[in-house]
């Protein structure tokens, strides 16, 4: 009911297996045959077989057309009920453990026996603990998908700025992203930014989210940007530098680029150097910055880790010591970057368990 800023982010356009594992940092080898038997294609076409309307938006992320999440849920409640599946609320579940062949749930309104049990509880530490006492090994969780806080003259007073074909590394580790980048009043987020922290997740934990990273907001080399300031010269020797931007770049950014770089509010293109030009550089192709922490955790809504992925087996998302349980979505050591690619992941579990459970 929360994805999407309440319009519930269905899932995304790729659907070809190869594509759409390169959007799981974790877990994106295992997915690639069950992406074969159910992918984004044909969530769409089950929702849309259900009544629902579906719209594709420019990014590649699918939403009801009523931009509302409620659509999503009523069609899953109301598929429920005509296949006379039983909900019960109020009982929430706080354990299970095995007796014979069977599964006891513990939960918080009594306990309930079951022939199949199938755990897809999401970030539970009840459940995973239950999990871990039955032998499975679990990967701790950390968070993923997070924004990025960092102070820096620069960004001052310009929340709101975006790039949008900016690149971001960490600095001294093998991470990198590009897309857009967008500078709030705690520092950096975006895509980029968001699937920077989903990449490199567990890497970002132990650096206690303290770490320089390098950005380029253009995405574009020294000599390209150089050639655009030279064609201005050319073109505009008389026009005052700060008041106009090369290459589209966002007015305000462009100005506090500028005086950063010692061009003063007077100074025209003619009489700008090689010492300012490579200021100007430095700050849009190789801007160095200290992050100092992350989002808070209301922002967090996707974690990595969960049940190491060597306990299942993805033929029908089975716990390969007990045929009768089942896992599937984040319960497992299963994340994806933002764009409706965690739904994805758990709607393929969700037919795969669905469709080899004979009851």
């Amino acid at each position: 009911m929360i994805s999407g800023g309440g319009r519930c982010n269905v899932t995304n356009k790729i659907w070809e297996p190869d594509e759409l594992v390169k959007n799981y940092p974790r877990g994106g080898n295992e997915l690639l045959q069950p992406f074969h038997s159910f992918n984004s294609k044909d969530t769409q076409n089950w929702f849309e077989s259900e009544g629902i309307r579906l719209k594709t938006e420019l990014d590649g992320r699918v939403f009801p057309t009523t931009n509302d999440s409620r659509s999503i849920a009523n069609a899953l409640i109301h598929k429920a009920d005509k296949l006379d599946v039983t909900v019960k609320l109020g009982h929430r579940a706080t354990g299970f453990s095995q007796k014979a062949n069977q599964w006891d749930i513990e939960t918080s309104n009594g306990n309930l026996v079951t022939d199949i049990l199938v755990i897809t509880t999401g970030g539970s530490p009840a459940i995973w603990k239950s999990l871990a006492s039955l032998g499975m090994a679990i990967v701790p969780p950390v968070p993923s998908l997070f924004t990025f806080h960092c102070k820096h003259e620069l960004l001052s007073d310009l929340p709101g700025i975006s790039f949008p074909n900016a690149t971001a590394k960490v600095g001294g580790k093998p991470i990198q992203q590009s897309g857009p980048i967008l500078i709030t009043h705690e520092g950096l987020s975006g895509p980029a930014i968001l699937k920077l922290s989903a990449w490199g997740a567990r890497e970002l934990h132990e650096l206690n989210y303290n770490f320089p990273i390098t950005i380029n907001w253009l995405g574009l080399k020294d000599k390209q940007l150089v050639a655009a300031i030279k064609l201005e010269q050319e073109t505009n020797p008389k026009k005052h530098v700060i008041n106009k931007p090369v290459l589209d770049i966002p007015k305000r950014f462009w100005q506090r680029a500028c005086e950063l770089s010692g061009i003063t509010v007077n100074r025209n293109y003619a009489e700008i150097g090689k010492k300012q030009i490579h200021k100007l550089i430095d700050l849009m192709l190789k801007f160095n910055i200290q992050v100092t922490g992350k989002s808070t955790n209301k922002d967090e809504f996707v974690t990595s880790g969960g049940v190491e992925l060597s306990e299942i087996n993805f033929t029908d998302f089975s716990v390969k010591r007990f045929s009768n349980v089942y896992l599937a979505g984040e319960v497992l050591n299963i994340d994806a970057v933002t764009g409706g690619f965690n739904f994805q992941a758990a709607w393929t579990g969700g037919y795969m368990i669905g469709s080899s459970i004979k009851v």
